[in-house]
C-alpha cells in the first residue's frame, strides 16, 4: 500500500509532507507505513482526495483515479457510484446509511402489503 501511495503522491506532484498536513497525518506517517493502513486513515486520504480510487489504494486493482462516469437513470449517478459532476461516492458511511434507507423502505412496504391483504 505504501508503494502506491508513493505513487498517487509522484501524480499529485506533492510531497510527503504537504500530503500528511492535508490529511491530517503525522509527520513521517508514510514512512512508518508497513502493510495496510487503518480504514481512518484510509477515510481521511479518500476524503481529501475523492478521485483516488479506495479500491485501486487498497488492492492494486483498477485504476488510480477514478472517471466521470454518466447517468443511466437521470439521478445524477453513474452506474459505479460516480457523481457525474465528477465526485464519487467513496464514503462508506453514505452507502451504509443508502442501505439503511432502503431498508425502511422495504419494512414500510411490507407493513403496506399486510395491511392491504388484511382487507
Amino acid at each position: 500500500m505504501k508503494k502506491r501511495l508513493l505513487e498517487f503522491l509522484t501524480y499529485l506532484k506533492i510531497g510527503q509532507t504537504k500530503f500528511e498536513e492535508k490529511v491530517g497525518f503525522s509527520r513521517g506517517m508514510i514512512n512508518k507505513i508497513k502493510g495496510n493502513i487503518s480504514l481512518d486513515s484510509l477515510k481521511k486520504i479518500t476524503d481529501k482526495y475523492p478521485e483516488l480510487n479506495e479500491n485501486w489504494l487498497r488492492t492494486g486493482e483498477g485504476e488510480m483515479i477514478m472517471n466521470e462516469q454518466k447517468s443511466e437513470n437521470n439521478s445524477g449517478i453513474g452506474i459505479i457510484g460516480n457523481n457525474v459532476n465528477g465526485g464519487s461516492i467513496n464514503d462508506h458511511r453514505v452507502v451504509l446509511e443508502m442501505i439503511e434507507l432502503l431498508k425502511k423502505k422495504d419494512e414500510q412496504m411490507d407493513r403496506l402489503i399486510g395491511i392491504i391483504e388484511k382487507k
